[in-house]
This record gives structure tokens, C-alpha cells and sequence, in this order.
């Protein structure tokens, strides 16, 4: 896949699981790599180890998407230094898994902002380079949460469909530009993210996790492919018509008891 060659490519929430496995993936494909987390010490961790096994560029930029002004910012580290994004990797989320009344107010804002905000964020600031240049890609890492409502995981539901619903909009407006778009829609994945949002692994649909670097490979390929949406796993194809075609309230129902605690 010579799609990465060469290409400089951003990666965000860099430091673990599936932006980590992004980063060793791409590392082997000749990519010249830009990470960027909340933790330096594990991004600087990742650089060390890419730059010993695989003499990769790779700059690292500490940065908390969280903070509104946390897309400017990097935003302007990047241009301070002269560095042109050939592609971005919008991986970086969190979400919290209860009853929608027992988080703060905080904890939700946060969310909105680096699952939603930030990823529009970035992309509109790198993306006018890309077309200019008329060559490019964006990832945006969303979610088969993203299919339906799903309660006791509302907002981190609610945040993955925008991100499924603008990555195809976007898609199809750049139809034509040389700048592919791909939105990566995984199933459960062996990260750290269930322990952040709270979710037992005893719960039917988090017992089969795929692995981030299965996850990591098809994103990878949907991107070079502008497939505009890229799963994880076939099964996940089943679900997602059944999104369509059946009954909200059947859906409502089965998310309900898969995510209720």
C-alpha cells in the first residue's frame, strides 16, 4: 500500500490502542509520522520505539483536544515548524458508559469537544492545504456506536452519528479533489477505552474484542481506497442495515440492555 509512502501524516490521540497500532502500521509503510496526545511521556515512549525499529520521522506535539483551543494550537506548532499534513487521523475520543443524570456536566463537555469539535476542528484547518495541493486524506475514527441511540451511552452514541453523518457529507463534497475521506466504524476494540468509560467486559457485546492493529489495518486500507466508510469486521455490515431497516424502538431496546448497568 504505497498510499503512505512518504506522506506526513497526523495522528491524534497517538499515545495508546488503536492511534498507537495507526502509528506502527503507518511507521512500517514509510509514513513520516506527527503524534499527538495528552501524554508526552507515552508519545515520546512511541517515537523512540519507531525511530529505533524502523528509523521513522516522527515528531511528537503534546496536545489536550479537550481544551477548545486545543485544534488552533496544534494548528500553529505545525506551521511554527514548517510541517504540511499530507493526512489527518481524527482518532482521538472518550466516552462514559451509565446513566445519563450520574456524570458532570464537565465530563460531557469534554466529550463533545474532543469526539466532535476538535475533529471539525482540525480538519477545516488542514483541510484547504490539501486542496490546494489537490492530494490528501482524513480518517475520522467513529464508532458502530454511532448507528443508533444508545442508552445509558447517549452522548458518546450522539457524538459518533455526527461524525458518521459529516464524514460522508464531506466525502462526497471532495469527490473529484484528490482528497479521499473515510470514516472507521469499529465494533469493540482491546483498548483502554472501556476502562475510561466505565464498561464491564462481562457486558455480550464488549466478550469479543477485535485487536487495534485488525482495527488500525482496515482504516488504513478504506482510506486509501476513499471508501467513505470503512467497518471494522463483515459482521458489523449486518448491523449497520438493521440500523437501518428496523425499528428504532427495536433498537432502542437491544442497546438498552447491552449497555445498562
Amino acid at each position: 500500500m504505497r498510499y503512505y509512502e512518504n506522506k506526513k501524516v497526523l495522528i491524534t490521540g497517538a499515545s495508546s490502542g488503536i492511534g498507537a497500532a495507526f502509528s506502527r502500521q503507518l511507521a512500517k509503510k514509510g509514513a513520516q509520522l506527527i503524534v499527538t496526545a495528552r501524554r508526552e511521556d507515552r508519545l515520546r515512549q512511541l517515537a523512540d520505539e519507531l525511530q529505533m525499529d524502523r528509523n521513522t520521522k516522527v515528531m511528537v506535539i503534546p496536545c489536550d483536544l479537550s481544551d477548545p483551543a486545543g485544534p488552533k494550537t496544534l494548528f500553529r506548532r505545525l506551521m511554527e515548524n514548517n510541517i504540511e499534513v499530507d493526512i489527518l487521523i481524527n482518532n482521538a475520543g472518550f466516552g462514559y458508559n451509565g446513566p445519563f443524570e450520574e456524570e458532570e456536566a464537565e465530563v460531557y463537555d469534554k466529550m463533545m469537544q474532543v469526539n466532535m469539535s476538535a475533529l471539525v476542528g482540525l480538519t477545516r484547518l488542514l483541510l484547504p492545504d490539501m486542496l490546494a495541493r489537490k492530494t490528501g486524506g482524513i480518517l475520522n475514527v467513529a464508532s458502530m456506536a454511532g448507528f443508533l441511540p444508545i442508552p445509558y451511552f447517549s452522548v458518546y452514541s450522539a457524538t459518533k452519528q455526527f461524525v458518521i453523518n459529516f464524514s460522508w457529507s464531506l466525502w462526497r463534497e471532495l469527490r473529484g479533489t484528490g482528497v479521499h475521506v473515510c470514516v472507521l466504524c469499529p465494533g469493540p476494540v482491546d483498548t483502554g477505552f472501556q476502562q475510561v468509560a466505565g464498561i464491564s467486559k462481562k457486558k455480550v457485546a464488549f466478550r469479543s474484542l477485535q485487536s487495534p492493529e485488525s482495527v488500525a489495518r482496515k482504516g488504513l486500507m478504506g482510506l486509501s481506497k476513499n471508501k467513505g466508510m470503512q467497518l471494522s469486521r463483515p459482521l458489523l455490515r449486518i448491523l449497520y442495515l438493521m440500523s437501518k431497516y428496523l425499528p428504532l424502538k427495536f433498537g432502542l431496546m437491544v442497546g438498552r440492555i447491552a449497555m445498562k448497568k
